[in-house]
């Protein structure tokens, strides 16, 4: 039977330890997504509230097993690609220290605007996506999307609807924001994982590397790769 400890450690967030740290730079940080995914991945778990976190739904007790009623509300496909988003800002050394509400802030926005993608269906959120792709991908559009909706984000669509976003007529014209309200999300919280992408792909491109490539490898690191 495990411990009271391992049972904290199993259910702690990506970024907490059951010990406090100093802080940690970019230059020094513990790779701890990579290190541990499983980790992770019973966090995200207890994260995913049925893909929609509502204001008016509390998110899922700590001391729900994961294995048990998780996997059937939350595809581990759709777990998987948030952790090798987070492991791949993290390979850049662009991640927040540790349990800090800007550390949060990021999984709550992969978390969130993976989910409206997935399951919105307000107009304005399904055509900013499809146009998204579209213009990023001409015929291969459908593909991509399609992918998408069987695994979650890939590098693709994540290049795609950051690059869509940058538009100022995609927020102010469209109704977007308000779209987004449902998933508890806006515009800040899109800025957030922009800011972390252009970031990433700089420090990459110091490396001789893509975030495409980086992503890719990460992703095939995480549950629900298509290898598994």
């Amino acid at each position: 039977m495990p411990s009271p400890s391992d049972t904290r450690r199993r259910t702690a967030s990506p970024f907490r330890t059951v010990e406090p740290r100093p802080g940690i730079h970019a230059s020094g940080r513990k790779r701890s997504i990579r290190s541990h995914p499983l980790v992770v991945g019973l966090s995200l778990s207890v994260l995913f509230p049925a893909m929609v976190v509502s204001q008016s739904r509390p998110a899922a007790p700590l001391a729900v097993t994961p294995t048990a009623a998780q996997p059937a509300r939350t595809p581990s496909p759709y777990i998987g690609s948030v952790m090798a988003l987070l492991a791949t800002f993290e390979d850049a050394g662009v991640l927040p220290p540790e349990g800090t509400p800007q550390a949060n802030g990021i999984i709550k926005a992969a978390i969130q605007f993976q989910s409206a993608f997935l399951k919105s269906h307000h107009p304005a959120v399904q055509q900013f996506f499809a146009e998204a792709h579209r213009v990023k991908f001409g015929t291969r559009a459908v593909e991509v999307e399609a992918s998408f909706r069987q695994s979650g984000w890939s590098a693709d669509t994540f290049d795609a609807v950051i690059e869509a976003g940058q538009s100022a007529n995609a927020w102010s014209e469209t109704g977007l924001g308000d779209a987004f309200r449902e998933f508890n999300i806006g515009k800040p919280d899109f800025d957030i994982l922009a800011q972390l992408y252009q970031q990433s792909t700089a420090a990459f491109s110091t490396q001789g590397k893509t975030f495409q490539e980086v992503y890719a490898q990460r992703r095939r690191e995480m549950p629900g790769a298509k290898s598994e």
